[in-house]
């Protein structure tokens, strides 16, 4: 699987090696403007371990025993470039899922009620402007009908494949498309340092295959940690293929260089004006279904994830575990729906912005369009709200829902204050008007 020497991808490659988005080239900078402008979009973690209600994958790490020792599972670690995979146990890794069952979950697996249209449009009114499906996790299931393995979903009852579906689904509904592939597979006889390169082989292929299969997939979300260096998939290899097929594709920073952005995961990204990010965030602390014993943050937790994202300078990927029958979690549902509700009214101070000028504290956040910085105070504290000097004179205040604000320039800071009946929660969003240039 040779590549030709490009021009174009060697510029591609070079900016995958940048951190900061001022060291890539133009045309690098620019192929992220949709997402930046996007701010919000879906995480779908879902395969057959819905059906044991355990986390993804990772209940297949430890399953070599019947399911109360925790014994590891020895055998899936690559043990190259000194990485060793399984160093630890974690509470959200429970279940351990016994080997006798994990490994037969898919033959049980038929989500009859899955509907890729209704899916998508709970994103979209939700305000969510992308989604990203998890096609194949560490556990190596593929949640398409892909020709180089037999463990897909083609080898369930259920024998559709779910990520075309989605795929088609995203682009009918006008919601940007992306895939997350997982570079770990715990189950393919390849993955390991004895047959590294012939699995790589495989991730190639697969990799392809998607992109062929779904022409919309403008994101790629891989899922190895910065230990897991490049040299180990071969990366310049394959952001080469990559680039060949989808040249304007977006790549995040989990196969062993920068690339396009950062992705923390259960926290929100630090204030970072100069690095693109996307916090991955989850309603129940678990990445898939947990059924409904594990608790739903509330919307107020939900829309504050959203907010202290697009404030820090960064998106909020919100992931959903769907159900073993293809529906989301009602009470899922119910948040992103309310989040669309508020974003239907407040999507300005969200969508298109950047972060600041403001840093961001315990009041909350403030998010910048040319002149009109939006003020997201979601904690009061007592009396005013006092911020550093924004570098420019404020011409006027108002409230974003209707009314007025008061402000107090000197040269040492701005003071807001806002009466406490003209307040709203879980936000209240000061618009202050800057003097142009």
């Amino acid at each position: 699987m040779s590549e030709a020497a490009d021009p174009a991808f060697e510029q591609f490659w070079a900016d995958a090696l940048q951190p900061k988005w001022a060291d890539k080239s133009e045309s690098s900078q620019r192929r992220l403007d949709w997402w930046r402008e996007a701010k919000f979009g879906m995480f779908v973690h879902w395969d057959p371990s819905s059906l044991a209600a355990s986390e993804i994958s990772w209940s297949k790490q430890f399953y070599a025993d019947h399911g109360e020792q925790l014994l590891d599972n020895p055998r899936p670690s690559p043990d190259l470039h000194g990485v060793r995979e399984h160093r630890f146990w974690l509470d959200w890794f429970k279940p351990a899922v016994p080997r006798e069952v994990y490994d037969h979950l898919h033959k049980s697996f038929y989500p009859g009620m899955f509907d890729a249209d209704r899916f998508v449009a709970a994103a979209k009114q939700a305000g969510m402007k992308y989604l990203i499906q998890v096609t194949k996790h560490h556990n190596g299931f593929c949640m398409w009908d892909t020709k180089f393995t037999d463990f897909n979903i083609m080898a369930t009852p259920y024998r559709r494949d779910l990520v075309v579906a989605m795929a088609q689904a995203c682009a009918r509904a006008g919601i940007r498309y992306g895939i997350y592939y997982s570079q770990r597979d715990w189950h393919h006889p390849d993955y390991g340092p004895e047959r590294m390169a012939k699995y790589n082989e495989y991730m190639y292929h697969q990799v392809e295959e998607l992109l062929v299969k779904c022409p919309n997939i403008e994101v790629i979300f891989f899922d190895c940690e910065q230990y897991y260096p490049w040299q180990m998939w071969d990366g310049k290899r394959l952001f080469q293929m990559i680039h060949r097929l989808r040249p304007k594709v977006i790549i995040n920073d989990r196969c062993g260089v920068p690339a396009d952005c950062t992705t923390p995961e259960q926290s929100i990204g630090e204030y970072n004006l100069e690095r693109d990010w996307e916090s991955c965030m989850t309603f129940t602390g678990f990445w898939s279904w947990h059924g409904f014993q594990a608790t739903v943050i509330p919307f107020e937790e939900c829309l504050h994830h959203l907010v202290r994202c697009a404030g820090g300078g960064g998106n909020l990927l919100m992931n959903i575990g769907p159900l073993p029958t293809g529906q989301i979690d009602p009470r899922e549902a119910d948040r992103l729906q309310r989040v669309g509700a508020w974003l239907a009214q407040n999507g300005a101070s969200i969508y298109g912005t950047r972060g600041g000028p403001f840093p961001p504290g315990d009041y909350g956040v403030s998010t910048r369009k040319g002149d009109t910085v939006y003020v997201h105070v979601l904690q009061w504290p007592e009396g005013e709200v006092v911020l550093p000097p924004p570098g420019s004179r404020v011409v006027s205040a108002r409230l974003l829902a209707g009314g007025n604000a008061s402000v107090q320039q000197t040269p040492d800071g701005v003071r807001i204050g806002v009466a406490p009946a003209d307040r709203t929660e879980p936000d209240t969003i000061v618009v202050l008007e800057l003097a142009r240039g």
